[in-house]
């Protein structure tokens, strides 16, 4: 005699293929946010050690300048000036690029730069100074954009030369 052989039906096979699809959707949206927040951090990280490197570079150039009469563009998109060591610096945004010139030769330093402002005080804090004589420290406030994520880094940098 056979035996009846015992399967699934078909409404429990379904149940199953719903019950797992559910499943692995609700898992899919997990680890795309896992995904977006790794991808996030990494272009923060970036962001951060491109701005850090430009920041310090500029920081130590700009305590070098010789004298306020050395500096030749003070606006707040350059600075131009000559050092102590007689080596014409200047830095300006150029598109999204933040580029370095020194004698002549220019340098990148951070791209996706967005944004790049110098503001300048005299000794009691009041900017703009009536000149660039009286000035005596810097604000430099650096933006860098990495796949729609912005880093902000600010600096007050006091030139060795100028006070």
């Amino acid at each position: 005699m056979m035996q009846k052989q015992r399967g699934f039906s078909l409404i429990e096979l379904i149940m199953v293929i719903l019950i797992l699809g559910i499943i692995i959707g609700m898992s899919s949206l997990l680890l795309s946010q896992g995904f977006n927040a790794f991808f996030s951090s990494e272009n923060i990280l970036d962001a951060n050690s491109q701005g850090q490197v430009a920041m310090q570079r500029m920081a130590r150039d700009i305590r070098l300048i010789r004298s306020p009469a050395d500096i030749t563009t003070a606006t707040s998109g350059q600075l131009s000036f000559t050092d102590i060591n007689n080596n014409t610096v200047s830095y300006v945004l150029s598109g999204s690029s933040l580029n370095v010139t020194q004698n002549a030769n220019t340098q990148t330093l951070a791209v996706g730069v967005s944004s790049l402002t110098f503001t300048y005080y005299d000794a009691t804090g009041t900017t703009p100074p009536a000149s660039t004589a009286v000035t005596r420290y810097i604000k430099v406030a650096l933006v860098i954009t990495q796949n729609n994520v912005n880093y902000t880094l600010t600096s007050a940098i006091y030139p060795r030369n100028l006070a």
